[in-house]
């Protein structure tokens, strides 16, 4: 792990320049800026058949015949097609879905981002209070969520961000560390639960802030250190040569990237030797790295997407704190 910086880098909410920005007190404002004051309909799958000599004399027959099973959700003021799923797929409108924010901002909280990504992941950030964990601030996010594809849960994410290096611990307590509604019958029935049920804010943060108390005394050997790259960054098996050889350059520039923040940034290596200077250099790699800045623009809309989803290694994360 070699020494390639000494600076700290400059790093950015996995968010920015994704939705809308702004300041709203009020999630239905959020929606009209955020081009998501929408409401979302079922039609039913359809197919075309198409038969140019369907009569026998000469004349095209074309046909529709419906999917069994299956619905298309559909944006009623512009008919654009927002999903395909099956028909037991229950629709939860932006509206009821953002409106789990209202006992939040009602208690301060301000939405600061809102939109919808390419991935058809329809989101609201909103800020609230700070706190402190092993000397670091910390500001706490929570992130409201929906969607009309299937890929995403209609919930409520909470995502401290330390406010000097802004690492993102998005699952690192558990899968879904606030609420999580899955676009069935009742879920209607379950947001309405939801707008009464926030103690689970501040079991999160009691949690979250014991894992990282942990994390400063977890000592990694250097042996322990590899094992955690090779876990992170593992090589492909059983590919031919040439491919292999092609694979292993692109695991080993990801490894040096990886590194790079590892050893190398200044408020990372005042946890050196830790478990906590891993858990801080991964998810950093993972949500703010460099090499997001060379990538298109689409690339850091589908990581914010991944990212919202939990799709990132947590086994990692839990070996180094063995």
């Amino acid at each position: 792990m070699a020494l390639m910086r000494t600076d700290v880098p400059r790093r950015e909410l996995p968010w920015l320049g994704i939705g809308t920005r702004g300041e709203w007190y009020d999630y239905r404002d959020a929606l009209e800026a955020s081009d998501m004051a929408f409401n979302v309909v079922p039609r039913d799958a359809k197919v075309e058949f198409y038969d140019p000599l369907g009569t026998g004399f000469g004349e095209a027959i074309t046909w529709y015949d419906t999917v069994p099973g299956v619905q298309v959700n559909v944006q009623l003021d512009n008919n654009r097609i927002l999903g395909c799923v099956s028909n037991q797929y229950g629709i939860i409108q932006n509206n009821d879905a953002f409106s789990l924010l209202e006992p939040l901002t009602n208690n301060g909280a301000v939405i600061t981002h809102a939109g919808m990504t390419e991935q058809g992941l329809c989101f609201m950030i909103a800020e609230w209070s700070n706190f402190t964990v092993t000397g670091d601030e910390y500001k706490l996010y929570i992130m409201a969520t929906n969607s009309f594809n299937g890929s995403y849960p209609c919930g409520l994410i909470i995502t401290p961000v330390r406010i000097y290096c802004q690492n993102m611990y998005r699952k690192l307590v558990r899968s879904d560390n606030l609420l999580h509604i899955r676009h069935m019958s009742l879920a209607q029935q379950r947001i309405e639960e939801a707008k009464f049920n926030f103690g689970k804010i501040s079991g999160y943060i009691t949690g979250f802030s014991e894992i990282m108390n942990h994390a400063m005394y977890v000592t990694l050997t250097k042996k322990k250190q590899e094992h955690l790259l090779s876990m992170a960054f593992p090589y492909p098996k059983n590919e031919e040569a040439e491919r292999y050889q092609i694979s292993k350059e692109r695991i080993d520039r990801m490894r040096e990237e990886f590194c790079d923040v590892y050893m190398s940034a200044s408020d990372i290596r005042k946890y050196a030797g830790t478990a906590s200077q891993f858990i801080h250099a991964w998810y950093d790699y993972l949500s703010h790295g460099e090499q997001s800045r060379r990538m298109a623009g689409s690339w850091a809309d589908k990581r914010f997407s991944r990212l919202a989803s939990g799709e990132i290694k947590t086994d990692v994360v839990k070996e180094a704190l063995k």
